[in-house]
């Protein structure tokens, strides 16, 4: 097999571990397979939020992740605008520089590490009132770390890589939520929150966020494939995930 085969079968596992992991978390009697990557997404998600609060001038009381894998963010102070839209466009944007970073295994490992040291961050700093947010955090940042260190280099890519594109499509799970909530006469949601700020419907908020998630997904990907370089030493032929 040729580095392009190759590099070819790579593109198309990702693609099709993501398309996968989508359809499944639509399923309601499946999706609990895809729990555990929820809270990961919901971290960063919530994080995402915390961290444009305090930028922009707020305070963050904590975050909270439960058991089905929603999240909240309680902030006080900061640009509502901002905070309220940071939670998906910041996902995405996380998700778009894991992708450009882990450009081959040894550039993962460090990937993977800073991820574990910003959740680690999070979970000292604002986590808390919920036992599965606590948990959830403290199991995904021992399995990033352990995959960093004792994943192959070709494996450690392929993982990162997934990680990032799931951050993108966490968006998709706004329209979702939305249409969900509808009927209920529920508006909480980052979406509604955007509605109420600007009078702008929250479909439009979420849809948008689906666009600007794939676009950063499709740049990064283009990107990340395009310049893609195997670690030194690892076989040209070779690729697992």
């Amino acid at each position: 097999m040729n580095r392009q085969n190759s590099l070819k079968a790579h593109q198309t596992a990702i693609l099709t571990a993501t398309v996968v992991s989508i359809v499944l978390w639509f399923v309601p009697f499946l999706r609990w397979v895809t729990v555990p990557l929820q809270y990961l997404n919901t971290h960063i998600h919530e994080a995402c939020h915390a961290l444009t609060a305090v930028a922009t001038g707020g305070m963050v009381d904590h975050i909270q992740v439960h058991a089905n894998g929603n999240g909240e963010t309680y902030t006080a102070g900061g640009s509502e605008f901002l905070i309220s839209s940071a939670g998906y466009v910041g996902a995405s944007i996380v998700g778009a520089l894991i992708m450009v970073l882990a450009k081959n295994g040894r550039a993962a490992k460090g990937v993977l590490i800073g991820l574990a040291v910003v959740m680690g961050y999070s979970l000292i700093v604002w986590v808390r009132q919920d036992v599965f947010g606590i948990a959830s955090a403290i199991a995904w940042i021992a399995a990033l770390v352990a995959m960093a260190i004792y994943l192959k280099d070709e494996t450690r890519h392929w993982v990162a890589q997934f990680v990032g594109v799931q951050q993108c499509v966490n968006s998709v799970q706004s329209l979702f939520f939305l249409v969900k909530i509808s009927g209920f006469g529920v508006r909480q949601s980052d979406a509604g929150n955007m509605q109420a700020a600007t009078h702008i419907p929250a479909l439009v908020w979420s849809i948008l966020w689906c666009l600007v998630s794939f676009a950063a997904m499709g740049f990064a990907l283009s990107i990340s494939w395009r310049g893609e370089s195997k670690t030194p030493g690892s076989p040209e032929s070779k690729w697992a995930p």
